[in-house]
C-alpha cells in the first residue's frame, strides 16, 4: 500500500519582476511535463537572496520522480474551457532531469528539506536554454542594409539612434472629457504587457537585450533586430523614435513613425515608412524589414529533453553523407542523390548522419529534393526529339512528383545520344531509388541509427537581383508542416536542421524545443549568384546570428574554412558547432585536415572517398541494386558503436 507525504522544492533563480519559477515533471501532480499544467512555486525572502519554494504532496509508489525548473511569464485564462497562456523565458536543459527518490526521502527527509537547488546547476552540469513559442507571437522588427534615409542632404552623413516602443492599439472607450485636446493625448497607449529588446549582430552586442534611453546607435552597415513576444499581434503596434548624434551633445529627438498591425499581413516583407519630423512634416523615411514567428498550433512540446543546445564535443567530427551517398549528376554509376537507397547505403556504409533537402508539394507534403525546379521534357510533333521544361517543385504534386521520369544534368544537354539518355528509357526504377520520396518513408526506411540533417529548403534573394523561386508558400504554414511530419515520424532518431535562409533558422528554433539547429552559410561572396541576406555574407556576421537566435551552430563551405582556418577559434569561443560542406570535402585529405582543425561535422560525398564504390554493392539479377555488402565497409556508424560499447558495459558490471 503506498503511503503520502509532503516534499518542499527549493530553488535560488534570478527573475525579472513579471517572471516567476515552476516546476514540470513526469507525474499529473507536477504537469506530466506539461508547461500549461506545470506547478508555480513562491518567492520567499532569504538574505537578499532570490529564493522559490513549493510543497507538494506525492506518492510512495517505488517510482522516481524526474522534473526540471523554468522560469516563465504565465496569464491564467479566466474561462474554464482554456489554458492559461506560457511564455518560457528560460528552463533547465541537462539532457537528464532532476530526480526526486522517494525512498531516500523516506531515509533522510531532513536532507532534503534543507536543501536550496540553483537554477540550471545540478549533475556537475550546468545547462539553461531560452524558451520557444507555446502561445505567442514573436516578432523582428530589422534595420540593416543602410535603411536611413533623410531628405536633407546634410542629414544624411549624420548618426541616429532608434528606440522601438510598443503600442498596445486596442480599441478604448474610456476617455473623460470632451475638450478639443483631448485629441492630443500627453502619452501614447503602451503596451505594459510586451517588452522590447534590441540586438545589434556584432560582438558584444547581439544577445537580446533591454534599449537604452535614447534607443539602439546605428553604424553604417549594421544590423539591428528588435525583437518582441505577444500573445495579440493583432492588437501590437510600434512607434520608433529616432534622434541624431552630434559632437559633445546629448542625442537629439528629430522625428519618429508608427508601424501598425495593419501594415504587418505576412510572415515577412520589407516596409518603406516616413520618418515625420517634430513640426509634423516629413523629413525622411526609414526601411523595416519585419518577421513574424507564429506558435505551432496542434504540436504540443513537452520539457522532458531538449537537444537544442546540447552537443557531445569530445566526440570526433561525425561523417555525413551528402544527399545520403553522395551527388550522383557528376557520377553517371551512382545510386540517384537523395532517395531512399542513396540514404540506406550512406548508413549501411557507416554514415552517422545522412544530409537530404526538403520541401513542400503542391498538395503539401514533405518530400526530399534538393533543387527548386525539375526539367520535365517533351517530344516536338513530328520529331523524334525531347525538349526540357523547367517546372516548379511547389506547382506538382507528390503523385505527379513521383510519375516523373527525371534525367541527369549532363543527359539533358545530350539529345542525340537517345540510348545513354534515361529519358528515352520505359524502364521503372525500383522504389528505393526514385526521386522524390518523402521525408515519412525516410524515417521509415532508413536505420534508425542514423542521424539526419534536414535541411529546409527556402528560396532566397540573390545579389543579382533575382530570387531562387517566386510565389513560395508562407515561412510560418511551410515550416509547420514539415515540423508536424517530423515530430510524426521522428522516434529516437538523431535530428539536426539546417538552412541557408536565417529567417527559416530561427522560425526553426522558435516553433519546437528539441532539435538543434544550423545556420548554412557559404562564409565569403564568389559572385552575384550568392545570396544578398547580409546574415550570409562572411562568417562572422553568421557567428553573431547564432548568438542571437541561440541556435546551435553553424555550417560553413570547407574551401572559406581550409583558406581561413583562424575562423575556427571564432566559432568556438562563442561555444558553437561547427559543419563543414563543399566539393573541396570530397578530398580524403581535405577530411583529415579539418578534423585536426577541430570541426565537428564533415558532409561529403562518400562516392569520393572510394574510387569504385560499385564494389560495395549487391545487385539480383535484374542487375538492381539490393543492398550494400557490409563486410566492405570500412566504418561503423558512431552511434551503433557506443551503443554497443555502452551494453558491454552494462553486461560487465552485471558479471
Amino acid at each position: 500500500m503506498s503511503m503520502t507525504f509532503e516534499v518542499t522544492f527549493c530553488v535560488r533563480a534570478e527573475t525579472d519582476t513579471r517572471d516567476s519559477v515552476w516546476l514540470v515533471g513526469d507525474c499529473e501532480k507536477i504537469g506530466n511535463w506539461n508547461p500549461h499544467h506545470a506547478v508555480k512555486l513562491t518567492r520567499v525572502s532569504s538574505s537578499g537572496v532570490n529564493i522559490w519554494k513549493k510543497t507538494i504532496t506525492l506518492s510512495d509508489d517505488a517510482k522516481d520522480y524526474r522534473y526540471r525548473y523554468f522560469i516563465a511569464r504565465i496569464v491564467d485564462s479566466e474561462s474554464e474551457d482554456s489554458e492559461r497562456t506560457v511564455d518560457v523565458v528560460r528552463w533547465e536543459t541537462n539532457i537528464k532531469p532532476r530526480l526526486f527518490s522517494p525512498r531516500d526521502y523516506l531515509k533522510d527527509h531532513a536532507k532534503y528539506e534543507n536543501t536550496i537547488d540553483t537554477f540550471g546547476e545540478y549533475g556537475q552540469k550546468k545547462h539553461v536554454s531560452s524558451g520557444w513559442l507555446i502561445d505567442e507571437t514573436e516578432i523582428h522588427l530589422r534595420l540593416h542594409s543602410n535603411p536611413i534615409y533623410m531628405w536633407k542632404s546634410r542629414h544624411r552623413t549624420q548618426k541616429y539612434s532608434i528606440k522601438c516602443t510598443p503600442l498596445d492599439l486596442r480599441f478604448r472607450d474610456t476617455m473623460e472629457g470632451d475638450e478639443e485636446d483631448d485629441y492630443q493625448p500627453d502619452t501614447i497607449p503602451a503596451a505594459t504587457y510586451t517588452k522590447v529588446l534590441v540586438s545589434t549582430l556584432k560582438n558584444g552586442q547581439e544577445k537580446p537585450h533591454i534599449q537604452n534611453t535614447h534607443g539602439e546607435l546605428y553604424n553604417p552597415n549594421d544590423f539591428v533586430i528588435f525583437s518582441a513576444r505577444t500573445i495579440d499581434p493583432e492588437y501590437l503596434g510600434f512607434q520608433f523614435e529616432f534622434f541624431v548624434h552630434l559632437p559633445d551633445k546629448d542625442p537629439k529627438h528629430v522625428g519618429y513613425n508608427y508601424i501598425l498591425p495593419m501594415e504587418m499581413k505576412h510572415t515577412n516583407e520589407v516596409k518603406t515608412i516616413p520618418i515625420t519630423g517634430l513640426k509634423h512634416k516629413p523629413i525622411g523615411q526609414v526601411k523595416v524589414d519585419y518577421l513574424l514567428i507564429k506558435p505551432l498550433v496542434g504540436l504540443p512540446m513537452t520539457m522532458e529533453v531538449s537537444y537544442q543546445n546540447y552537443w557531445k564535443f569530445e566526440r570526433a567530427a561525425l561523417d555525413i553523407g551528402h544527399k545520403g551517398m553522395g551527388s550522383s549528376h557528376s557520377q553517371k554509376k551512382s545510386v540517384r542523390e537523395n532517395t531512399i537507397a542513396s540514404l540506406q547505403s550512406a548508413g549501411s556504409h557507416g554514415a552517422d548522419f545522412v544530409e537530404f533537402d526538403v520541401m513542400l508539394s503542391k498538395d503539401l507534403v514533405p518530400v526530399i529534393y534538393h533543387d527548386f525546379h525539375v526539367f520535365a521534357t517533351y517530344r516536338k510533333k513530328r520529331r523524334d526529339e525531347l525538349e526540357n521544361f523547367r517546372v516548379s517543385v511547389k506547382d506538382l504534386t507528390l503523385a505527379e512528383l513521383q510519375s516523373m521520369q527525371l534525367s541527369s544534368v549532363h543527359a539533358a544537354h545530350e539529345k542525340d545520344d537517345h540510348e545513354s539518355d534515361e529519358r528515352y528509357d520505359d524502364n521503372v526504377d525500383p522504389i528505393e531509388t526514385q526521386p522524390f520520396p518523402t521525408l515519412k518513408r525516410c524515417f521509415e526506411d532508413v536505420d534508425e541509427h542514423v542521424g539526419f540533417n534536414v535541411e529546409v529548403k527556402y528560396p532566397m534573394l540573390r545579389m543579382n537581383g533575382s530570387i531562387e523561386e517566386s510565389s513560395y508558400f508562407d515561412r510560418n504554414k511551410y515550416v509547420d508542416i514539415i515540423l508536424k511530419s517530423l515530430f510524426e515520424n521522428a522516434k529516437s532518431r538523431r535530428i539536426v536542421f539546417s538552412s541557408f535562409d536565417p529567417d527559416t533558422c530561427s522560425i526553426l528554433r522558435l516553433k519546437q524545443n528539441k532539435y538543434p539547429v544550423l545556420l548554412l552559410t557559404v562564409g565569403r561572396i564568389r559572385n552575384d549568384e550568392e545570396r544578398a541576406d547580409p546574415r550570409c555574407l562572411n562568417v562572422p556576421i553568421g557567428v553573431n546570428f547564432v548568438n542571437f537566435a541561440n541556435i546551435l551552430g553553424i555550417n560553413v563551405n570547407s574551401k572559406t574554412i581550409l583558406e581561413n582556418p583562424e575562423l575556427i577559434k571564432d566559432v568556438k569561443k562563442s561555444g558553437q558547432v561547427l559543419f563543414c560542406w563543399g566539393e573541396e570535402t570530397n578530398d580524403s585529405n581535405v577530411i583529415n585536415k579539418l578534423r585536426e582543425l577541430g570541426v565537428d561535422g564533415i558532409i561529403y560525398d562518400r562516392w569520393m572517398v572510394h574510387e569504385d564504390v560499385t564494389d560495395l554493392w549487391i545487385f539480383n539479377e535484374d542487375k538492381i541494386i539490393i543492398g550494400i555488402d557490409q563486410l566492405k565497409s570500412t566504418k561503423e556508424n558512431v552511434f551503433k558503436l557506443e551503443k554497443r560499447l555502452k551494453e558491454k558495459s552494462v553486461d560487465n558490471d552485471d558479471s
